[in-house]
């Protein structure tokens, strides 16, 4: 019986063990939001318009994202260089990205959102890492599918120099079990000042809560008071996964109605097409969702041209959204 004991304690030690370790983190807190930026920081401007873009990377994992299927480095390497050649023709100047791999053993620790900045020329980065893990023991079978070691996070990358950037964590899933919480993802609001030209842009780029709508709801209650402190001061852009639908008879308790009824923002894809396909972005191989938006404020901004860019194929499960527009002048 004493053995049984001993190998029972022995295993509740372990696990303890494991607990504390995997859910700590490696990466220093004090560059959880860092701006970088190469030397002669100012890329030249194409024009007098801003091209802006926000992407859903979902890690390059492509349509596997979240699946204990197997990946290769070639699928990440594929996958990068698809994403590059999509955005490239745009000539973006800003860019929000969501779930980007900064040294993952999952996606074979390749600095996805460095790799995509000088893929595009573009020198400077505000990091801000919302999954630091020794071991994220998911997907939970095969072992051999864990995603272990993760450094995730969201990254702008622009054109011109980024001035000022916080790191802003969003409320959490209160009922989610406490295991749950030490192993799961912070949900952020990015806020950048960019300097362009004369003016300070700010750009806020969030991903919200995916599974628990009233924490969701709460999230988007956030960014509506955040967006007080900006609007009326700045030209104002607002993107992101919001993770929510359109308003629709399927949907008419919808959590982006709380942004889409605020009249200081504007969406780009004018309210009647927000249902249409032309507009969605979610799954990448037959998209049948839009959760991924750009709002700009109009009295500061002239919306120009916008569109889902198809052209990024299954480089993630979500397809990036452009949009173009010119600084109105005050």
């Amino acid at each position: 019986m004493w053995i049984l004991g001993t190998i029972f304690g022995v295993s509740i030690i372990a696990l303890i063990f494991f607990f504390f370790w995997g859910s700590s983190g490696g990466y220093p807190q004090e560059k959880y939001a860092e701006i970088i930026s190469d030397k002669g920081s100012e890329n030249p401007a194409q024009d007098d318009t801003l091209t802006v873009v926000t992407y859903n990377i979902g890690y390059l994992s492509g349509l596997t994202n979240n699946t204990s299927e197997p990946r290769t480095l070639e699928l990440f390497e594929n996958n990068l260089k698809t994403a590059i050649q999509a955005l490239k023709p745009l000539q973006p100047d800003l860019i929000g990205l969501q779930e980007i791999d900064l040294d993952s053993r999952r996606s074979f620790r390749i600095n996805q959102g460095a790799e995509l900045a000088k893929g595009l020329g573009l020198k400077n980065q505000a990091i801000a890492v919302n999954w630091d893990k020794n071991y994220v023991p998911f997907p939970y079978f095969p072992f051999s599918a864990h995603f272990g070691r993760l450094l995730s996070g969201q990254a702008i990358i622009s054109r011109y120099p980024i001035q000022k950037h916080d790191r802003l964590v969003l409320e959490k899933v209160a009922d989610n079990p406490f295991y749950y919480k030490a192993f799961y993802i912070d949900r952020l609001a990015q806020v950048s000042q960019i300097k362009i030209q004369e003016e300070t842009v700010i750009l806020i780029n969030v991903h919200l809560e995916a599974f628990d709508k009233p924490t969701r709801r709460k999230q988007t209650q956030f960014i509506q008071e955040l967006l007080k402190q900006y609007i009326g001061k700045y030209p104002v852009l607002l993107l992101g996964d919001f993770n929510s639908p359109p308003p629709s008879p399927e949907h008419p308790d919808s959590t982006i109605s709380l942004l889409l009824n605020l009249p200081e923002i504007s969406p780009v894809v004018p309210r009647d097409l927000l249902i249409s396909s032309d507009a969605k972005t979610f799954p990448s191989d037959g998209a049948i969702a839009k959760i991924d938006y750009i709002f700009y404020s109009s009295d500061r901004l002239k919306l120009l041209e916008w569109r889902v860019i198809t052209e990024a194929q299954q480089a993630s499960d979500h397809l990036p959204l452009m949009a173009k527009f010119r600084l109105i002048e005050q």
